[in-house]
């Protein structure tokens, strides 16, 4: 399942701290894959969330640095492919479809089934383990050139998407609101959208005005620092959206300091399963909340598809 975390509003709003805590959440919920992906460049990433600072560098050097050189490694790789990688996306479209090529014979699709295991094995590849056979993250890498990143996503991002499905049950795509290339096909391409507003009547307006589009297959993530549950049936009254698909993510001053120290994975397995009397109930309860909220529009999908 293809899941773009993004947000009609720009500037930090906070859609990267949520798909880190959902997708750390998600990896506690459920025994499967989960891969994180950004498609832009920016001040705080993902890695930063997930990595202590002081650690981090360390980490990287101890192992095979060729190996985890992100989506730059990935496009390169598939670049490298040229219609190689192409046909097998155009071949299998769906994991369905890759799992029958195995009953297949020809060479036709021995040749396809070649080109499925070395893009799946390019997702890992690329990945650092955040947590074991269950969460992991593709950084951008070294690529410094917004630009030319943006474009060279933008050409392969279609074949990313699908080798990652193959790879992992579920893909979280970090996503630019700032006009990139690539996020108007994530978006396209997304099973579900997490959106993320803030509780301001303009801005819960504009999203409704402007991206009706997304309604169908998006779910809510509210942010503010105040008690927020009480307007959720006001706004889904005003614009018939169904309550459940809005969710409140109340700031939490612990989890806005392990963000600031890349200890957010700490945070989430030592509050996990925090009692209902804890100052962090509120916030993990929120997080949980959206879990089951993914998982219940993957099971619709699965029933679609059935």
């Amino acid at each position: 399942m293809k899941v773009a975390f993004w947000s009609s509003v720009r500037g930090s709003i906070g859609v990267t701290s949520n798909l880190a805590c959902v997708s750390i959440a998600m990896a506690f919920e459920q025994s499967c894959k989960t891969v994180l992906l950004e498609n832009h460049c920016q001040k705080n990433p993902l890695e930063n969330m997930l990595f202590q600072r002081r650690e981090k560098r360390p980490d990287r050097n101890a192992l095979n640095v060729s190996r985890y050189t992100g989506l730059e490694h990935i496009m390169n790789q598939l670049s490298k492919g040229g219609a190689r990688g192409s046909r097998g996306c155009n071949v299998i479209q769906d994991k369905k479809a890759y799992e029958e090529i195995w009953m297949l014979k020809d060479s036709h699709y021995k040749d396809t089934k070649l080109i499925c295991m070395e893009n799946e094995k390019l997702i890992k590849e690329a990945s650092f383990e955040i947590l074991l056979n269950s969460l992991y993250y593709v950084p951008i890498g070294n690529q410094v050139n917004q630009f030319i990143f943006d474009y060279t996503l933008n050409d392969n991002i279609i074949k990313i998407l699908w080798a990652s499905e193959i790879f992992a049950s579920y893909t979280f795509i970090d996503t630019s609101n700032e006009n990139n290339l690539s996020s108007k096909i994530i978006l396209a391409e997304a099973d579900l959208v997490v959106v993320t507003l803030v509780q301001d009547q303009e801005v819960i307006e504009h999203f409704f005005d402007n991206y009706s589009s997304l309604l169908s297959k998006c779910i809510i993530l509210l942010y503010e620092s105040k008690s927020i549950a009480s307007g959720i049936p006001a706004i889904s009254r005003k614009y018939s959206f169904h309550k459940s698909k809005i969710i409140p993510i109340p700031y939490n001053i612990e989890y806005s300091q392990a963000i600031r120290q890349g200890t957010i994975v700490e945070f989430m397995t030592r509050n996990y399963r925090c009692e209902r009397g804890s100052p962090n109930y509120p916030f993990i309860a929120g997080v949980r909340h959206a879990v089951f909220a993914i998982q219940s529009e993957q099971n619709r999908k699965e029933g679609w598809n059935a």
